[in-house]
């Protein structure tokens, strides 16, 4: 069954495809999300267990649009992880640089040098399997993006790991790629913080970009404050957004909270806050007008939730992420969601 709602991501991600305008073959889309997920889409693991990391239910998958300054952009973007059946880390490991491997060449400009590159970012994260306690599952994860200029082809591939595999990951991915050093003004050890990802975006280009994900580590009164104390502008743009929107502004420690720190190249970086929702939360209404004053309109959010129901699944909005820039203020919105099937017992 779960090669079956593989397929049927598939589809929804090629309705997708077609509603935004991306223009890219039906073939290509498939082909990379089953090579990117292994061919299966399982929510749990044989013990019982979430299988993946990447959304509340454990179901390996997640796609997103994005868009500023008035339009949606017609790019493709999901997140998903390769043989989460596997109880064994190290089993993992290898099927994840082997997707890696095979997923470069799908670049214009991928090649045995950023195939390389990649893997060295993953094994400095992961430098010992064996050192894994049984039963926790790293993040593994490959974040796909399609775009019109490139129809048959990827436009790009970021490559996930988790900090909390060793105590000094940060450090480590720092000594080596001088694009994470200083990436994140958050100190080390605060008490409403924590790393929560590291990652390496190629482009068609084979530019890169470094990502350095935090998240806060629980819901607090004092979460939006220390926001914009660390993030400056970004977070309280973001956060008076919100407001804007309709949210209490009395209540908006009652989210989630991650920050995307990034660094193009070896430009300053900048920092995306996103709002992940729980299964109780309902940030629709939100989203929507987020959508109207960012895109332009609800077109690229409807394009999901209508490609859901197309392929037999419920659509539920996940999470949404402002960005900022000094030149045009919040010119960023992207939107996360995730179709569900129900799966016979």
């Amino acid at each position: 069954m779960t090669a079956a709602v593989a397929q049927s991501a598939g589809d929804f991600l090629v309705d997708v495809a077609e509603r935004i305008g991306t223009g890219c073959t039906p073939e290509s889309v498939r082909s990379v999300l089953l090579r990117a997920c292994g061919g299966r889409l399982d929510t749990r693991t044989p013990g019982g267990r979430r299988s993946s990391g990447i959304t509340v239910s454990g179901m390996p998958f997640e796609a997103s649009v994005t868009g500023g300054r008035g339009r949606s952009a017609r790019l493709l973007r999901y997140i998903t992880e390769t043989t989460t059946w596997e109880p064994e880390f190290a089993v993992r490991l290898e099927a994840y640089l082997a997707a890696i491997a095979e997923l470069v060449f799908r670049l214009p400009d991928g090649n045995d040098e950023v195939i390389g590159l990649l893997h060295s970012f993953v094994t400095t994260v992961y430098p010992d399997p064996a050192a894994i306690e049984a039963g926790r599952r790293p993040a593994m994860w490959l974040g796909i993006v399609h775009h019109p200029a490139e129809p048959d082809r990827l436009a790009g591939l970021k490559v996930y790991c988790s900090p909390a595999a060793r105590a000094d990951a940060v450090e480590a991915v720092s000594r080596r790629w001088s694009g994470f050093e200083g990436l994140c003004p958050i100190p080390v050890n605060d008490d409403l913080f924590r790393n929560a990802g590291l990652a390496i975006e190629v482009d068609a280009c084979a530019h890169l970009t470094y990502k350095l994900y935090v998240r806060a580590r629980f819901r607090d009164v004092a979460v939006p404050m220390k926001l914009v104390r660390y993030f400056g502008d970004s977070a309280w743009e973001t956060l008076s957004e919100f407001t804007r929107c309709g949210v209490d502004a009395a209540h908006l420690h009652d989210f989630s909270y991650f920050v995307c720190c990034t660094r193009h190249g070896d430009e300053d970086p900048s920092y995306t806050v996103s709002l992940a929702t729980r299964r109780s939360d309902d940030i629709n209404t939100l989203v929507r007008e987020l959508a109207v004053r960012h895109h332009g309109g609800t077109r690229a959010i409807d394009a999901m939730d209508h490609a859901a129901r197309a392929c037999g699944a419920t659509w539920r909005c996940s999470a949404l992420a402002l960005g900022f820039s000094p030149e045009h203020g919040i010119d960023k919105l992207n939107v996360y969601g995730t179709p569900t099937w129900e799966i016979p017992r």
